[in-house]
């Protein structure tokens, strides 16, 4: 008697292992995907304090596994309370970066709508976001949504394939854009659960067949085929990490450019967003973060073909030049918090200017051809850019050579003002970048540009002023602190002994082009400045680095100087007599202002893409072409040796007559906003109605008449689709002879057809309710998207050219047959 209940309790114990082990396997195994994908992106060091992510994703895990296992607690209720519990624990999480002054839930609660609240109206408006707790906030909030989906889908729906790809999705989209890449094993870890959760899914599902086929299963055999699966697996992942990482095939990189474009416009909206994080160099594939650059770790640049420059100055030759898409001027700089950047302020104070609240609503809007009056142009001359984008880029930044003068697409110009006389007018030398105003730019299309390029040689820039406009000063800007007093130093044994600006920019240009250049360098140690550190330890590093440097050394030795992104001049393509400009030469430089002659480019780095400025020592003569732009930008031929900057500014306070002042650009934006609004409001009342009719048709789909059975309303809603598709049944025809009908037009879905029509004939005829619940079910899944496909083909006019085309060959068939 004692070995029967010892041997009863055995079984026992081996019943309850076996309906425990599935469901914690799973819940294991679903758990290590979101918080893997979570480690991944706090690994990525996309901002600081983004550990408060991986402990959001965990709670959300766990509400994900009980609430699943809790049979009783129906789907929406759950769904409610998970809602609710996902805003208490991130607001609990997030509010502890507040510090201490905000010490209750409360209040951290309301620090967050307030800012929550405030970013909307900075979206609306057009600007940038720069908050990074709210960063933080939505992804917290999103690994919350990850976790609990992930468990939710694999414990109470038993689906595995959904989770595991939702999560790999995330996984791999960061892994593509993270740099520093994170560590490997979080990716084999993942696919190893990944991998061991469809073998321990797919013996389920084959337990319940055997169980449900009366045979027996032997006592724990799903724990042996899951360490079986795991010995396997383990092996294929250590097989799998010997093999060669980097893609080298150039097909498959066009293959991935091309899988990438549609995430570059979320990207893009994103980056608005949230425009402080620390996003690594070369990751927007073509597109430059408007407002600042983060000088970080090594990056990677593709091969793809950006666009192509077909470039002709006044004289009909071939010109080459950089392409300039945004300007810096401002250096922040804080060892301690690991965050060095350089941002633009020049929307800043054009919207102090014009009284406006942010500095994307301060952009001067500015139709196709209109002339941008420039202040310098001294020894410049007219060049015309034509530019055939080859890639699509989510910003609508326009690419131009130094100093353009009008565009043949309609604008948005982020430039400052200046004061002639007491009167304000648009400063447009001090333009930092033009974008399109409809958007993001598509492969194929093209525009043209006209700018004013230096001839200036290096006598007349030696001989220039070092009196520089008020407007300038900001050129000189330094972060506070003691973290650059080794530059300041070394700024000043490399060009103290000059004696003119253009002799210190060039000392310090050949200083800097004796270093090293490489791109994969590591990132700057969190308590150094990064300039201070790539100067003297480093001394190694790419564009950012060296154009930085240069630029700070310059404004410690009082020269105006600003950092400038875009792309090098390229290869030239004599075929195409264009410019061929690829990913691998998006490119920092340094420019210098000099009074009268504007913003000269300088190059240190000593890239094998990058190429000197050329300039002739002694100046050449006058030229017809320099007269002709003088002439044509108000002045006088041969004034070009006579700089009175005053007498510029009156020149270009008389040309722009008074409609580049405040209350005209108010105005121009004001209506510019109107039109936007307009335009808004027209696509969303389309988007209105669109989803309304989606909705319609969906509530549609989906309604079952309340009263019928399983069968009766899968035979009405097959019947209902038929209609729409024009094959609905005719009132004398039998439900067998209605599908049968219907599977003439779609034959692959003839069996799921027969058994509907067989259990609502039964259930109709045979006065009797139908068992086979899930039998009626998936034969109506099988036949529902097919029958919806008809539908929409025949709604766009497609089963007409169907019918054309069937009776077209039909036709054929039957004079061969005639022959």
């Amino acid at each position: 008697m004692a070995i029967a209940t010892r041997g009863y309790r055995v079984r026992r114990v081996i019943g309850r292992t076996e309906q425990l082990g599935p469901s914690l396997i799973t819940a294991v195994l679903g758990a290590i995907l979101p918080l893997m994908t979570a480690q991944s992106i706090v690994a990525s060091n996309w901002a600081n304090d983004t550990h408060v992510l991986l402990w959001v994703t965990l709670g959300g895990v766990i509400v994900g596994a009980v609430f699943a296992l809790t049979r009783p607690l129906p789907g929406g209720l759950a769904h409610l309370l998970s809602a609710a519990l996902a805003v208490i624990w991130t607001v609990s999480r997030v509010g502890q970066l507040f510090g201490p002054a905000l010490p209750t839930w409360r209040d951290q609660a309301i620090e967050l709508l307030i800012r929550t609240i405030v970013l909307l109206r900075v979206l609306r408006s057009g600007s940038s976001g720069e908050d990074v707790i709210l960063f933080i906030t939505v992804l917290s909030l999103l690994g919350w949504l990850a976790g609990y989906v992930t468990l939710w889908w694999l414990l109470r729906r038993g689906w595995a394939w959904r989770p595991i790809l939702l999560n790999a999705v995330v996984l791999f989209v960061n892994l593509t854009y993270a740099s520093p890449k994170p560590p490997a094993i979080l990716f084999y870890v993942f696919i190893g659960a990944a991998l061991l959760l469809l073998v321990q899914q797919s013996f389920q599902q084959r337990t319940q067949l055997w169980r449900a086929a009366l045979i027996e299963v032997p006592d724990l055999l799903g724990w042996r085929v899951v360490a079986t699966g795991a010995v396997v697996v383990l092996a294929l992942i250590t097989v799998t990490a010997l093999f060669p990482t980097r893609i080298t095939n150039v097909r498959i990189a066009q293959v991935w450019q091309r899988i990438r474009e549609p995430w570059q416009a979320v990207q893009a909206r994103w980056d608005r967003a949230f425009s402080t994080i620390n996003a690594p160099a070369g990751v927007a594939g073509g597109g430059f973060n408007p407002t600042a650059i983060n000088l970080g770790g090594p990056r990677t640049l593709g091969e793809q073909l950006v666009m192509e420059v077909a470039v002709t100055a006044a004289d009909g030759q071939v010109y080459y030049d950089y392409w300039r898409a945004a300007a810096y001027d401002r250096y922040t700089s804080q060892p301690g918090r690991n965050q060095s950047s350089w941002a633009d302020t020049t929307g800043q104070l054009a919207a102090a200017a014009l009284g406006l609240t942010s500095a994307d609503q301060a952009r001067t809007p500015l139709a196709a051809g209109v002339e941008m009056p420039q202040l310098d142009t001294l020894e410049r001359t007219l060049v015309t850019q034509t530019v055939t984008l080859r890639q699509s880029l989510a910003q609508a930044t326009l690419f131009a050579a130094t100093q353009p003068v009008s565009v043949s697409v309609p604008i948005l110009a982020r430039h400052t003002f200046l004061s002639v006389d007491g009167r304000a007018t648009a400063n447009f030398t001090d333009l930092s970048q033009i974008v399109a105003q409809r958007g993001g730019l598509r492969s194929g299309q093209s525009y043209t540009v006209t700018s004013l390029v230096s001839t200036a040689d290096k006598r007349s820039l030696r001989a220039a002023p070092t009196t520089y406009p008020d407007w300038a000063a900001r050129y000189l800007q330094l972060p506070d602190g003691s973290q650059l007093d080794r530059v300041r130093a070394l700024a000043r044994d490399v060009a103290g002994a000059a004696t003119n600006p253009y002799d210190k920019a060039e000392a310090i240009q050949n200083y800097l082009r004796t270093l090293t250049y490489d791109d994969q360098i590591p990132f700057p140690p969190p308590d150094r400045d990064p300039i201070d550190w790539f100067l003297f330890d480093l001394r190694r590093g790419y564009c950012d680095y060296f154009a930085s440097a240069m630029v700070l050394m310059l404004r410690a030795e009082g020269v105006p100087a600003r950092l400038v992104a875009g792309y090098a001049g390229g290869v030239y393509n004599p075929e195409k007599r264009v410019y061929e400009v690829r990913q691998n030469v998006a490119h920092t430089w340094v420019e210098v202002y000099f009074p009268g002659y504007g913003w000269q480019r300088f190059e240190p780095t000593p890239a094998t893409y990058t190429t000197l400025p050329q300039r002739p020592e002694a100046p050449p003569g006058e030229s017809a072409a320099n007269e002709e732009a003088d002439v044509s930008l108000g002045l006088p031929p041969g004034a070009q040796r006579q700089i009175d900057l005053l007498e510029l500014e009156q020149r270009l306070l008389e040309r722009e007559a008074g409609a580049t002042d405040p209350a005209q650009i108010r105005a121009l934006i004001e209506q510019y906003q109107a039109e936007q609004r307009r335009a808004t409001l027209r696509r969303g009342l389309a988007m209105s109605v669109g989803l309304l009719a989606l909705g319609g048709l969906l509530a549609w789909f989906w309604w079952r008449p309340r009263g019928l059975s399983p069968a009766a309303a899968a035979y009405n809603r097959v019947a209902g689709l038929a209609r729409l598709a024009g094959l609905g049944p005719s009132p004398a025809a039998t439900p067998h002879e209605f599908t049968r009908q219907l599977a003439a037009r779609l034959p692959g879905q003839r069996q799921p057809l027969q058994e509907l029509a067989g259990a609502y004939t039964r259930e109709r005829y045979g006065r009797r309710r139908v068992s086979g619940r899930r039998a009626i079910q998936r034969a109506w899944e099988q036949v529902r998207w097919p029958l919806v496909l008809i539908v929409a083909r025949r709604w766009l006019g497609l089963e007409r050219w169907r019918a054309r085309d069937t009776a077209r060959r039909n036709g054929q068939v039957a004079r061969r047959r005639r022959w």
